[in-house]
């Protein structure tokens, strides 16, 4: 008999006394969450051959966990690649003489920091990269009693495609959507990715800290540090970083936080289960804090200053010099230059490409401060932190509606019944309690109409895009600017004689202006490319007029714009539409439509979110 052979039924056996046999722990949920199988599924999802100890490692739990225990029995220093699966044996008594501290590549990695605490950290959605329309996630690991200095050097895991510096964004959207790359853990100080993110891309940072005991947080840890030589196939809407730091934060959770067959995993998705979720009965997050981005901190300090402190901020723009300030009471003085050191911040961490603009600010930011030093010493202004919604908030992501619409396309009225289906995410006019305000994120909805003739598909959008990112200050560099993005096939109600359904590609720039708390305008150029009919030539350019509004319980936006058909084959050009949406609780919500050109349309729907 092999000794490996006889070591491993020695320790079963000794381990029966105990009430665990190997073929209990291998069909362990902590096993088999260690190997990535997930739960009604018979393989691992991770593609290294080489993670697996066991030829047949990948579909076979109890040969990796016996081929697992001989290895460590006769190469005790595998257990240093493998730390997670080393103190979890060793808890059921499978294995002995795990010393963490003897491994010294992962002793090099924590440099001395405990590893005793785990944070799950979401980053904002941020509109100008395709990979982060949705937001991203992070763990930040560390000592449970850090500073915030001291979680800035903290150890963190990222999930990311292997992508080419250089690479095509039309090429990168489509690898992305298709499994088109590779991706893998990999492991740097937090500061980098607060560099990137809070201060680079100005998104805010949300940090949940989890309810995991020290031996917990240990095991979790030492996992994450087992992936950092793992590869998967990468899809943008599925395989994405929420869904394999969902499954390995799954280690801890009582339940699943995701399904192998789920065709959409969102990062704000993962936040959401993660709040909901439990660690051996106790909530799983402990506590969530708010990392606010250094365009945020500007903004909330602005919307605080009083009409002649913005005034004199904006004074000190036209005049960096300190007799600006001098005509003010020395309180103001002191609000207006903490408002203007984070405006500073924040304008001169976007100037990659500008270098003289760059230079310049950085001198009106250092005339800034030399105005504070020369005055009195005092106190620091107070300023009121106005948290944003938390993501977990949002409404849930796929949508089913049903309604019924009107058209008088050909003097005919047609009355149809419609259904509509979307897995993700969310338009304009839901609420916007955790997402991005005044933003439409959609992918792949289809909608369809019955009518006691026929069913028609009435559209089927692969991608609609739109955000109005409107100027909370006025000030340079705050916001400003819209865009949108539409990519699909619609029925054409309004414009032409026969209904036809169009393949259609539209995009949209402009200036968003916000009007007061409640109202916002957009004044955009908006670009049309279709398959041409007699009544629509190929490419239409028109200019568009959007306000959004909120009222109590409800969303509205109305559009108008005057159509220029490149080939002049529209009959009517001006274009109007409203709709409302009056939500009825936080997951339900009941619109009214109206939209004229050529034709009229009416249409009525109700919405659930789930």
């Amino acid at each position: 008999m092999y000794p490996w052979l006889l070591l491993l039924i020695v320790t079963a056996l000794s381990s029966v006394a105990h009430g665990a046999t190997p073929e209990s722990l291998a069909a362990s949920k902590t096993w088999r969450a260690l190997l990535h199988v997930p739960a009604g599924t018979g393989h691992s999802e991770i593609e290294t051959a080489a993670f697996f100890l066991a030829e047949n490692g990948a579909s076979q739990p109890l040969a990796e966990l016996q081929a697992t225990v001989a290895t460590f029995a006769q190469q005790p220093q595998q257990m240093c690649r493998y730390p997670a699966r080393a103190a979890w044996l060793q808890q059921q008594g499978f294995v002995s003489g795990f010393e963490p501290q003897q491994c010294e590549a992962l002793q090099k990695w924590l440099n001395g920091q405990a590893a005793d605490h785990v944070s799950v950290i979401f980053a904002d959605g941020f509109l100008d990269n395709p990979a982060s329309f949705y937001g991203h996630m992070l763990i930040r690991v560390g000592d449970r009693s850090a500073d915030d200095t001291q979680k800035l050097l903290a150890n963190s895991f990222n999930f990311g495609a292997r992508v080419p510096d250089d690479e095509n964004p039309v090429v990168y959207i489509t690898k992305g959507l298709f499994g088109g790359y590779q991706a893998a853990f990999s492991t740097s100080h937090y500061y980098r990715y607060d560099i990137n993110y809070a201060e680079a891309e100005l998104r805010d940072l949300w940090s949940y800290d989890l309810a995991t005991d020290a031996q917990q947080s240990q095991l979790l840890i030492w996992h994450l540090w087992e992936l950092l030589e793992t590869d998967y196939t990468y899809f943008f809407s599925s395989r994405n970083c929420a869904y394999h730091m969902a499954r390995a934060l799954e280690l801890v959770t009582d339940l699943p936080l995701v399904a192998s067959g789920d065709p959409f995993v969102l990062p704000a998705d993962i936040i959401k289960r993660l709040s909901g979720a439990t660690i051996e009965g106790r909530p799983a997050v402990q506590k969530r804090t708010l990392q606010p981005s250094r365009l945020h901190r500007f903004q909330q300090k602005w919307q605080q200053l009083h009409a002649d402190e913005q005034a004199l901020a904006r004074a000190w723009l036209r005049s960096p010099q300190p007799t600006t300030l001098a005509a003010a009471a020395p309180a103001a003085q002191l609000r207006v230059i903490a408002t203007l050191a984070d405006f500073y911040a924040y304008r001169v961490s976007q100037e990659h490409n500008a270098p003289e603009v760059k230079q310049q600010l950085e001198a009106e930011k250092t005339a800034l401060l030399r105005a504070r030093m020369v005055m009195p010493m005092g106190a620091n202004p107070e300023w009121q932190q106005r948290e944003s919604s938390a993501p977990e908030t949002g409404q849930e992501p796929s949508m089913l509606r049903l309604g019924w619409q009107q058209s008088d396309l050909n003097a005919a009225h047609d009355n149809a019944l419609t259904l509509s289906f979307r897995p993700a995410y969310y338009d304009v006019l839901q609420r916007q309690q955790g997402r991005l305000k005044n933003a439409t994120l959609t992918m792949a909805e289809v909608g369809v109409s019955l009518n006691e003739h026929e069913v028609k598909l009435e559209h089927a959008w692969l991608l609609r895009l739109h955000t109005l990112n409107y100027s909370s200050s006025g000030m340079p560099g705050d916001g400003g600017a819209s865009w949108g993005l539409n990519l699909g096939w619609q029925r054409d109600r309004l414009r032409q004689t026969v209904d036809d359904l169009s393949p259609q590609l539209l995009g949209s720039y402009g200036k968003a202006f916000k009007a007061s708390d409640a109202h916002w305008f957009d004044a955009a150029l908006r670009a049309e490319l279709r398959d041409p009919t007699a009544d629509v030539g190929s490419m239409v350019l028109s200019p568009q007029l959007t306000w959004l509004a909120d009222w109590s319980g409800a969303r509205s936006q109305c559009r108008t714009r005057y159509e220029w058909d490149v080939s002049q084959r529209l009959d009517k050009q001006w274009f109007i539409g409203c709709e409302i949406a009056f939500h009825l609780g936080k997951n339900q919500d009941f619109r009214l439509s109206l939209a004229h050109q050529n034709a009229s349309t009416l249409a009525l729907s109700w919405s659930w979110y789930w």
